[in-house]
């Protein structure tokens, strides 16, 4: 209580958990910091967005709350319908990996069953598990280790708890703590600030070596050391006002440290020691170079992107970023961008992660000699870091990318012509037609194992495109089945008139014969297929081999059709036999 009156300055937190006794006016930004996972740094930030419907009745009731009120909105009506109805739950906007962490510290094994009130994303909880597996947080099994229970003890993002666990070890606590600080808040550097605004950067800081993160504590030096002032800041491209939010931030984590009995240094450490403590807190995001030409890299867990430009990283064959941009792209397209590089080296990974290597042999198509390639590789988890040509490649994996190439149409087989189509389709329809005789039909799978068979032993198309086919099609069925087949899916039949004519296969249509009036003088009926269950398709041709009347009903067809066909046909070709 008080006798004039009084402003209250208030966060969020007054929405439910705060009353005070004789507010009558409540004046609303419409914003909150609201903690959000940031998948561009890996870590959950605080970031000033607009706030729900539900948040802003919440904010209005704080007026009136033990006498009439009121409350001012400082946004449209318009704006305001077009609002969240409600917030969405944190479990739903953060990286749930210190979360998980606490949960299986507590002996919660399946944590996608959990009870929860509000359960995480799956994909979230993926990426989660990932992430505390790749800090050394969680061993195979999903248990947590000695590290990950120590990470515990700190009130911070599991990357950075594990980056200040190493910077004790190597005496860095200070300058971890600053990176830490410097990633929370807005960028503090000014993207393409200019040539001029660079160079001048670059004079007054001096070599950052090969890292991002150095130039960017380097710049918060500069700038605190000036007290912020606006004029300078803006030459160099240092935003002044996120420069002056870090110092409490690094205040704070310092606060933390020597709360964990984490040792303080008094002497500034190596480069290289920071970066190995940066490495220990986003291994997941270590990235190769796959050429010098080119910024493109390759990332751990199969990803692929591009170094920044402006990166002082820009030299290095092996890197660590610690923010990772996915910029859509008008094509739908996304452009994935590395910054805040940091240059390792691949004996830092072996010195801190010696488990995680292994090595491999990668078979590959080449489409351009139309061959199977091979390269024995060295890789970081799943990234390739080195790789030597194996020739020849091995024997199986070189059958398979050439069947994938044959099934792809790039490399057509010769000999997989008409005569297996049919034999293919024989096979089909009578094992659809009779499947009590528990025929193996050519399905996908198949095909497939078939072209892998002939394919076996090659590792080029030439060495396979005269090969034959239809030998190893049949080899399939056993030669009782084969017999069935040629029995009961015969290639040609014999008509009642002595005839022979070529029985037509297709897996999309009934079997089928074609032949010329003339040659069914005398025929009444078609011998049916498999062992009668199946009806052929008559396909009755004109001299012209034209057809002119598609049916199962012979009888029907020389009864009702055939008079007027007849006397249209006679005319037309008079030369002709016709009864």
């Amino acid at each position: 209580p008080h006798d004039q009156p009084k402003i209250v300055v208030a966060t969020n937190v007054a929405e439910t958990s705060l009353t005070i006794d004789g507010i009558r006016l409540v004046i609303d930004a419409g914003l909150a910091r609201v903690a959000r996972f940031d998948p561009w740094r890996g870590i959950n930030t605080l970031l000033i967005e607009n706030i729900s419907r539900a948040s802003a009745d919440q904010r209005a009731g704080r007026a009136g709350r033990t006498a009439p009120g009121r409350a001012i909105r400082l946004w449209t009506e318009h704006e305001h319908a077009g609002r969240a109805a409600h917030d969405l739950p944190e479990i739903k906007r953060v990286d749930p990996s210190e979360i998980l962490l606490t949960l299986k510290a507590l002996g919660v094994d399946d944590v996608a069953a959990f009870p929860w009130l509000e359960p995480p994303e799956p994909r979230a909880l993926e990426r989660a598990l990932t992430l505390l597996h790749d800090l050394g947080a969680l061993d195979a099994d999903g248990a947590p280790t000695p590290l990950g229970r120590r990470m515990l003890s700190f009130p911070l993002h599991p990357r950075y708890a594990r980056m200040l666990l190493a910077a004790a070890e190597r005496g860095a606590v200070r300058p971890v703590a600053l990176i830490a600080a410097i990633a929370q808040g807005r960028p503090l550097l000014v993207r393409n600030a200019g040539k001029h605004a660079a160079d001048l950067r670059r004079d007054t800081l001096g070599d950052a070596g090969a890292s991002d993160l150095l130039l960017l504590m380097r710049a918060w030096t500069y700038a605190r050391r000036h007290r912020f002032d606006l004029d300078r800041c803006r030459r160099l491209g240092i935003h002044a006002a996120a420069a002056r939010q870090v110092g409490p931030l690094w205040d704070h984590f310092l606060r933390i440290a020597q709360s964990q009995k984490l040792p303080l240094e008094s002497a500034p450490p190596e480069d290289d020691d920071i970066a190995k403590c940066v490495l220990a807190g986003f291994s997941d995001q270590v990235a190769r170079r796959l050429d010098r030409g080119s910024l493109r890299c390759d990332l751990v867990h199969k990803r692929r992107g591009e170094l920044a430009r402006e990166s002082v990283a820009d030299d290095a064959d092996l890197l660590v970023a610690s923010e990772i941009h996915e910029i859509g792209r008008g094509d739908g397209e996304t452009h994935v961008l590395l910054t805040q590089a940091t240059a390792i080296r691949e004996e830092w990974l072996r010195e801190l992660y010696p488990d995680d290597f292994s090595e491999r042999v990668a078979v590959d198509w080449d489409s351009a000699a139309k061959r199977a390639v091979a390269r024995r590789e060295i890789l970081f988890r799943d990234l390739p870091l080195a790789s030597r040509p194996l020739d020849p490649p091995p024997a199986e994996e070189a059958a398979q990318q050439l069947a994938a190439a044959v099934l792809s149409g790039e490399c057509p087989l010769k000999h997989w012509d008409h005569a297996v189509d049919q034999w293919i389709a024989r096979v089909n329809h009578l094992a659809k037609t009779c499947p009590d005789w528990e025929l193996p039909a050519y399905g996908e799978a198949e095909r497939e194992l078939i072209i892998q068979q002939i394919c076996h032993g090659a590792v080029s198309y030439k060495d396979i495109k005269d090969r034959p086919v239809l030998h190893t099609v049949k080899s399939l069925l056993a030669p009782a089945q084969t017999a069935l087949v040629e029995q009961h899916m015969p290639e040609r039949i014999t008509l009642s008139n002595g005839r022979a004519v070529k029985v037509q296969y297709a897996d999309a249509a009934e079997p089928f014969v074609s032949a010329r009036i003339q040659e069914l003088f005398g025929v009444e009926s078609l011998p049916a297929l498999a062992a009668g269950r199946l009806p052929l398709v008559l396909h009755i041709l004109a001299p012209s081999h034209r057809p002119v009347q598609i049916t199962q009903d012979l009888p029907g067809f020389w009864r009702d059709h055939y008079p007027r066909i007849k006397k249209e046909l006679s005319r037309k070709y008079p030369k002709h036999e016709w009864r």
